[in-house]
Parts: structure tokens; sequence; C-alpha cells
């Protein structure tokens, strides 16, 4: 094999690593703080049953030492994980033996964890006769955004909505990672604009005196 096709193989087995990570791939999607549920069997496991359960192919926890994690409970058929953590994210390996060693059930699953989506804050600035509306998150990894003008979906995605003209109508977003959502509060794409002698939100008393004098209540 020559150096090019060792470069080669060398890229194709990094992205082949990579793509395992890519939480785009997850089979199973869990908000942090909820549970994972891995199936065990189809019937009721006897006595005698064994059970194997890793993460990332490390030994995470198996039927004789259950009870030293308490996060760790049979439900029926099913081992579940309580209260799920950030960290819990990975790929789990299911092994179920019976008494004679024989493997009753075998699969690997992607796990991927997320956080609950906090309300998005909208901040509206003017610039060159075009609104520009930010949908603002305080932690925006893994978050999508997509927008509403009077209540009604439109066809917009990102961060940041541009308005051509400003038009009075009413826009709101919503973050959102594949398994919590939150809307933002609504706001008007509209910009205010000051005029020497005709402000909309200023109120310009001028009061002619000896010399002439002007004052500015905001």
């Amino acid at each position: 094999m020559n150096t090019s096709d060792s470069v080669t193989v060398l890229f194709l087995c990094f992205l082949t690593l990579f793509s395992l990570m890519d939480c785009s791939a997850c089979w199973r999607n869990i908000l942090e703080g909820d549970s994972l549920t891995l199936k065990l069997t189809d019937r009721p496991l006897k006595e005698n049953d064994q059970f194997i359960i890793k993460k990332d192919d490390k030994l995470l926890v198996r039927k004789r030492n259950i009870n030293q994690d308490k996060r760790w409970k049979m439900v029926n058929t099913s081992l579940e994980l309580q209260h799920v953590k950030l960290s819990d994210f990975g790929n789990y390996t299911v092994d179920v033996f019976d008494e004679d060693g024989k493997n009753l059930i075998s699969y690997t699953e992607t796990v991927c964890v997320y956080v609950k989506v906090p309300k998005p804050r909208m901040n509206v600035t003017c610039q060159d006769e075009k609104v520009y509306i930010t949908c603002e998150v305080e932690d925006s990894k893994d978050i999508s955004f997509s927008w509403q003008q009077n209540k009604k979906d439109i066809q917009k995605k990102g961060k940041v909505l541009t308005v051509v003209k400003a038009d009075n109508s009413k826009y709101a977003c919503t973050a959102q990672n594949p398994v919590d959502n939150h809307a933002s509060d609504e706001v008007e794409a509209a910009c205010n604009k000051a005029r020497l002698f005709a402000f909309d939100l200023w109120i310009m008393v001028c009061i002619v005196a000896r010399g002439g004098a002007c004052l500015l209540f905001l």
C-alpha cells in the first residue's frame, strides 16, 4: 500500500469514528432528567438469567450489581436509567443470557441527551431601513430556529430574521432541539425614527426666550 492509499484509509476511518458520535445519527433522543429504558427480553426474566449493559464498550452494570447504582431500576422486562444526565450520552450495548449462557438478546443503541430549551429573547435592531430581529437563547448548542409572522409559520430559518421594510407585523421565534422547544414573545417589526420637529416617542418643547433656548424632555 503506497502513501496516498494509507492516507485515504486513515481519512475514511476518521470519518467513520466521527459519524458514530454525531448526534444526527442518534437512535434515541432524551431530555436531561428523563429516563432511559433499555429492553431486556420479551418474557419475564428468570432467576438465573443474566444481563450485561455496556456504555462505549465499558462495563456499566450487570444483574448481580444492579443495586450499586440507585439510578438503575428494573421495570417489568426492561432496565431503566432514571434522572438521565448530559454525561450519559453514548453507545449502549445490551446482552442478555439464560442460565446455559445462550444469548437471548443483543443490540446497541446510540443515545443523545439534550437540555431543556430556555425561553428565547427577541432583540430588534434597525439599519439602512431594514429591521433585524434576533432570537437569542442562553445556550444555542444543538438549537435550531423557526419563525412566525402574525402567528403563522413562515419559511425562514436561522437565528436572525431580516425584514426588508418595517411593516408593523408581529414576529415570534421558536427555539428547538430534538426533544424540546420554547417560543418567544411577539415583537413588532418597527423602527422609531426621530425627526427634527416631529418625534414619534419624544416630546420636544422649545422655549423661546432671550437669545432662544430649546429643552428636550425624554
